[in-house]
């Protein structure tokens, strides 16, 4: 016959079995249950990855890098601009004042010219300056001085220089029939008229050319 004693000893051990049951159970539990699967961290996207390295040291040393070789870029072609513009002003101005002085003088031996070899000295300023303003101009024909003229000036103003290299060849085409008249010939008023009305507009055209440049 069981004791006290022993009772209360099955009990405890009833008690330890269940304990340690319980345990294996949930160790089994969870041995069994499917595992959770593991998210991989997002990958940052470019417009990050570009504004991490933009952040770093290296990136900002790039960044300044690139600006100021640009800036210098832009700098250096206004300068450049500049320089040209500036070129091609003077070189206008130096050819307008000559293309003036050649007419100015031979419209001046004109008025005086008695005979034909008169009129043609007059008309030498057509291929060569006998007073050059500018020396490096002096063996520079009339018609080319406009002929540059015409590449320095834009838009409608190129329809000027364009009449007045066709007055020009007008002028050589004239003084061209003068080489088969006899230099001493006297110079007939005919002639003089001629001469002067092509003169004068060409004058005309260089000094709205002028205007315009002013402007």
């Amino acid at each position: 016959m069981l004791t006290e004693n022993d009772i209360k000893r099955i009990h405890t051990e009833e008690q330890l079995r269940r304990e340690i049951r319980k345990q294996l159970d949930a160790a089994h539990a969870a041995q069994t249950a499917p595992a959770t699967p593991v998210v991989p961290p997002k990958e940052p996207g470019f417009g990050k990855k570009a504004m991490e390295f933009l952040n770093s040291s290296v990136g900002m040393w790039l960044l300044s890098s690139v600006v100021l070789t640009g800036g210098a870029a832009v700098i250096q072609q206004v300068q450049h601009q500049y320089q040209i513009s500036e070129q091609n002003h003077q070189q206008l101005v130096t050819h307008l004042f000559e293309i003036q002085n050649r007419l100015d003088n031979m419209e001046y031996l004109l008025r005086r010219a008695q005979t034909v070899g008169d009129a043609q000295e007059a008309l030498h300023g057509l291929f060569k300056s006998i007073f050059p303003l500018s020396p490096e101009l002096q063996n520079r024909s009339l018609g080319s001085l406009y002929f540059t003229v015409y590449n320095l000036i834009p838009g409608s103003r190129q329809q000027k220089a364009q009449e007045a290299i066709q007055f020009v060849r007008e002028l050589e085409d004239s003084e061209w029939a003068l080489q088969s008249r006899p230099s001493n010939q006297p110079l007939t008023e005919a002639d003089r008229a001629q001469f002067n009305k092509l003169i004068k507009s060409c004058k005309a055209i260089h000094t709205a050319i002028d205007i315009q440049r002013s402007r």
